[in-house]
């Protein structure tokens, strides 16, 4: 069979469906690894196989608390340089091969019994793959392949307080960037001026690198805070997200997607946006929650309230204080602001914010534009915040993360 490249590797499929057509029947199930070195083809590793009664269910749990436990087996098989995990089982008088890339693309092959016809298939199966072991197959590829490498110029490196010399994988960076529970982030991207959006959106300021950062918040957040003025001007939508990083968060207590949250006192919201469309797939994003004061919430619109969840925060203005109050009342304990200027400085002013992740990006536009946080409004004054931690991308952004001083 062929598959077109973007839905996956071919050389993992062709591998095997000829790894299929050698099936011997009748024995226990094996956990495979598989490897593409291109010229070479891929080459498949049988790690484990199973003992007595034990299921193919049963040999990924033996393997995921395995490598919960210790990291000294991931890291044999990371530098091994496995490209995919999958596993090998009959179901009554079918095989079943199916396996999955560190992209998160799905692969499979089934056989039958006294029959040279095979069926191969690769990309997104969504049902075709059974869920229960979907679910776990993408935590063992995350845990054993690692994740892809990064965009052309996303590469990082750790700044201060200890230099790095050695670019961070996405699991080192999403550990320079973990947070604690109850904690409320301010997530920004600026000019060297000062700069937050140009024409009204943050675009023309980000980079690779600065995507990567912006993406491994968001991806260990309960609640993405945004203004309904950011989703009006930049169409905003729910982050895909692929199997293996929703693995790593469920592996983290954490719901398959962030919740987004709108904060909007006009509720003046487009429908046709990507945020309020339906989705497919075996996870798919929540309903976003509007958070609204009590003035508009008595009058909203029908065909929006079906769309959302609402939040009642204030009476003729949102009370963000009881907003957040509310959120973490729902179980949602880590909250990230992504804007816009006027949001974040409503949260700031309203004394919400422990922390801010702030990108600097090298340009100097001068140019009219607002600030990470605007200026109207009156509120608790200035507060004191202390570097936490930086990195620096191989483009020259800087990201500083500054926690809130004790008032």
């Amino acid at each position: 069979m062929t598959l077109d490249s973007t839905q996956g590797d071919p050389a993992i499929l062709s591998a095997l469906e000829h790894l299929s057509y050698t099936w011997s029947w009748g024995r226990p199930p094996r956990l495979l690894t598989l490897t593409h070195r291109p010229p070479q083809p891929a080459v498949p590793t049988t790690l484990s196989g199973g003992v007595g009664t034990q299921t193919a269910s049963d040999l990924l749990d033996q393997w995921i608390d395995q490598c919960r436990r210790h990291r000294g087996l991931v890291d044999v098989q990371r530098d091994l340089g496995v490209d995919a995990v999958g596993v090998a089982f009959e179901t009554g008088d079918q095989h079943i091969l199916y396996s999955m890339d560190r992209s998160g693309v799905e692969y499979l092959v089934e056989g039958q019994r006294y029959s040279t016809t095979r069926s191969a298939a690769g990309a997104n199966l969504g049902g075709q793959a059974l869920d229960s072991l979907a679910e776990k197959v993408a935590e063992l590829t995350w845990r054993l392949a690692g994740w892809p490498a990064p965009a052309a110029g996303a590469r990082i490196r750790d700044m201060w307080p200890k230099p790095g010399l050695v670019d961070l994988d996405d699991d080192e960076l999403h550990d320079r960037l973990a947070t604690d529970a109850g904690h409320v982030r301010l997530l920004a991207v600026t000019s060297i001026d000062g700069l937050a959006a140009v024409n009204g959106t943050s675009a023309a300021l980000s980079s690779p690198g600065d995507q990567r950062v912006y993406q491994a918040v968001k991806r260990d957040a309960d609640v993405l805070l945004i203004g309904a003025g950011t989703v009006r001007a930049e169409r905003y939508g729910p982050t895909p997200l692929s199997a293996l990083q929703i693995a790593r968060r469920r592996s983290m207590g954490l719901a398959p997607h962030p919740t987004v949250a709108v904060v909007s006192r006009s509720l003046d919201l487009d429908l046709t946006g990507p945020l309020f469309q339906q989705h497919t797939g075996r996870h798919v994003p929540p309903r976003p929650i509007l958070i609204a004061p009590a003035a508009s919430a008595a009058s909203i619109d029908p065909a929006l309230a079906e769309h959302v969840d609402l939040v009642v925060a204030g009476e003729t203005d949102v009370d963000l204080a009881v907003a957040v109050q509310q959120l973490r009342s729902q179980g949602h304990q880590r909250l990230v602001c992504e804007g816009g200027p006027s949001l974040a400085g409503a949260m700031t002013r309203a004394g919400l914010l422990d922390e801010i992740c702030m990108t600097i990006t090298p340009q100097l536009l001068a140019v009219p534009g607002p600030r990470i946080t605007d200026s109207s409004g009156a509120g608790q004054g200035a507060d004191d915040w202390q570097l936490r931690r930086s990195l620096i991308d191989e483009q020259g952004n800087l990201f500083l993360r500054y926690d809130r001083l004790p008032r």
